[in-house]
């Protein structure tokens, strides 16, 4: 487990500083928020341009309850749940990233 200071693993670090940085904020509630959307943007924009694969229905899910959760008509419950499947589709993409980065590449998905 060793991190190989390359740009493509800063880049994808500075991605996951912006994955944790949406995560405090969607653990607080802040649900308002246009944090997720732009950690959804810059990873679609990483793996697109680089060779950094990611599961793609993962990345569409979150996106898809990123864009969900900016609805204000919702119950709370139902919020509640979308907000628990977007952190944790955000948890999930931030542990594929840091396999990618301190792994040894195999992946998990």
């Amino acid at each position: 487990m060793s991190f190989d200071a390359t740009p493509l693993n800063i880049t994808t670090l500075l991605v996951s500083a912006l994955a944790v940085a949406a995560l405090s904020f969607l653990i607080k509630g802040r649900y308002d928020s246009n944090l997720p959307l732009l950690f959804y943007a810059a990873t679609l924009v990483l793996t697109s341009a680089t060779d950094r694969g990611l599961n793609t229905y993962l990345l569409y899910s979150g996106i898809a309850a990123a864009l969900v959760l900016r609805f204000e008509f919702m119950g709370k419950g139902f919020t509640k749940f979308i907000g628990i499947l977007n952190s944790s589709a955000i948890s999930l993409i931030l542990i594929s990233f840091f396999d990618d980065m301190f792994g040894d590449g195999r992946g998990f998905f």
